[in-house]
């Protein structure tokens, strides 16, 4: 059974900028490190605010879920209007494939009928051409997360030009049967880039922090993966 631990409480994050009262301000923000259990395959989705300055967004992951009927009758207009900001952008589904992490969260929002809690503040830059970064191209991200995969499950990687090994983070409703091997048949990898399933013996930990870069890299569905340090 998936559970939900605070664990502690993190610094604020950025200012957010024209978000109406109906959300507090980042800069009133506590974060909160929260320790998310047995979540392999577990549904999320995402709320993008986008105002004039910036992107801030939350997460469904430690809240009441993701129900489908209600994410598709979703009128992203209205949730604009009700959280004043000029746009909002819908973020999933999407399905976590590590076995347990611990990530910072702020205070809860309503969207349309769905609690999700806020998450971080990007730059207007990080949308691109609004379906996320370009594929198979790292950045350079900043997080406070710490993912867990455990032994003797599998863990679906990206392997680059350098020989650098990055770690598949969440995948989307696209992968055939909701099974991430299938993405070694679904993916076109740029030229030097490479898709693998390992099976690791030990626990596998990555951890990122909002202090040092997070290195990272998208493949051609826009799922994202963690380089392995």
């Amino acid at each position: 059974m998936r559970q939900i631990k605070p664990v502690g409480t993190l610094a604020t994050l950025f200012a957010v900028g024209t978000v109406a009262a109906t959300l507090p301000a980042v800069a009133e923000q506590k974060m909160e490190s929260v320790n998310l259990t047995d979540i392999r395959g577990m549904k999320f989705c995402e709320f993008l605010l986008i105002s004039d300055k910036d992107v801030v967004i939350y997460n469904t992951s430690a809240s009441n879920g993701c129900p489908e009927d209600t994410w598709k009758a979703l009128d992203t207009a209205s949730i604009a209007a009700a959280h004043g900001v000029g746009k909002v952008q819908l973020n999933g589904p999407h399905f976590w494939i590590m076995d347990e992490q611990t990530i910072g969260l702020g205070d809860t929002g309503t969207f349309g009928g769905i609690e999700a809690r806020y998450a971080a503040t990007l730059p207007l830059s990080a949308l691109g051409s609004g379906t996320g970064s370009t594929p198979y191209a790292p950045y350079t991200s900043a997080k406070d997360q710490t993912m867990v995969f455990r032994a003797g499950q599998p863990v679906y990687q990206l392997i680059g030009p350098d020989g650098s090994t990055y770690i598949l983070n969440a995948y989307g409703a696209e992968v055939q049967d909701g099974d991430p091997a299938n993405l070694a048949t679904q993916l076109s990898p740029a030229e030097g880039w490479a898709f693998q399933v390992q099976i690791p013996a030990e626990d596998l930990t990555i951890r990122g922090s909002s202090e040092t870069p997070v290195h990272m890299v998208g493949d051609d569905l826009h799922q994202y993966y963690t380089r392995l340090e």
